[in-house]
């Protein structure tokens, strides 16, 4: 079996920048908030060029993008640890699920508000988007779902979105600020109130 070509130091250099880039603009980002997060600031911090900076990643987008893969990554392993602690219904693994996404947004807002309302003229890459779908796929199955009907993805994405609102008023109150811990109670109000109303299905 012929063995892989060693890399060049240009590409070691750059996989080097890549992953200290990623490190430290998370920290940026969960320690001063993503509005801080700047090539030159990023750069200096790495001791690199801004030039050396988009070599490695295109441009800050890239950055972006990289770190949100990583968050993506762990909301995807700490869903999946919700719905496999829950009880054994289709309500209660969703409730979990809703609890789990909700109590990340409201330990590490910052990170969160990166992953899903930072806004970027970039799409998001494959990779991204594939773990999104992911999430969304789990969350279908969590209750009793099939990914592959479409009024199933309609109806949890919908409940999701209420889901994400909820977090977004707590986390990141704008007109009207709402407790965390009072509006953690609500989740599997909205839950109930969606299952109570969700379409029956007939196959197909």
């Amino acid at each position: 079996m012929a063995k892989d070509a060693p890399l060049s130091r240009r590409d070691r250099n750059l996989a080097d920048i890549r992953e200290r880039a990623i490190m430290i603009a998370e920290r940026i980002v969960l320690e001063r908030g993503s509005d801080a997060l700047s090539a030159r600031g990023l750069a200096t911090a790495l001791n690199v060029s801004v030039g050396s900076l988009y070599n490695a990643f295109g441009d800050l987008d890239g950055v972006v993008r990289a770190v949100n893969a990583k968050c993506a990554r762990m909301l995807s392993a700490s869903l999946a640890a919700a719905v496999a602690g829950a009880a054994p219904d289709a309500r209660a693994r969703v409730v979990a699920l809703g609890e789990a996404y909700f109590d990340l947004a409201v330990a590490e807002p910052e990170r969160w508000w990166m992953l899903v309302e930072r806004r970027s003229d970039a799409a998001p890459d494959l990779k991204t988007r594939d773990l999104h779908a992911g999430l969304l796929d789990m969350l279908v199955r969590a209750g009793d779902g099939a990914p592959i009907r479409a009024a199933d993805r309609q109806f949890f994405l919908l409940l999701w979105a209420s889901v994400h609102g909820l977090v977004s008023l707590a986390c990141r109150p704008t007109i009207v600020a709402m407790d965390p811990g009072a509006a953690r109670t609500y989740i599997r109000d909205l839950v109930d109130a969606a299952f109570d109303r969700r379409p029956m299905q007939t196959g197909g």
